[in-house]
């Protein structure tokens, strides 16, 4: 059994594919990560900053240049 996953520095990364992109970061804005390099297609960024609105995005873009989108409940 894994134990539990923590956030080991300032950078938020949680989890990261074997080529080194990542695939699950967490940070207090949304606006670090979009469009820059290194972040998976489909690579979650949890918002954690306790505001309201969107807490969770995804990585529409491509692992060059990130785009990442709020995901909403249809």
């Amino acid at each position: 059994m894994s134990g539990r996953h923590r956030v080991q520095d300032a950078s938020g990364v949680v989890a990261a594919a074997e080529n080194g992109d990542v695939l699950i970061v967490a940070g207090a804005d949304v606006a670090d990560v979009h469009g820059k390099a290194g972040y998976a297609v489909g690579c979650l960024f949890i918002h954690t900053d306790g505001s309201a609105g969107n807490a969770l995005y995804c990585n529409e873009g491509t692992s060059t240049v990130s785009d990442f989108d709020a995901v909403t409940i249809a």
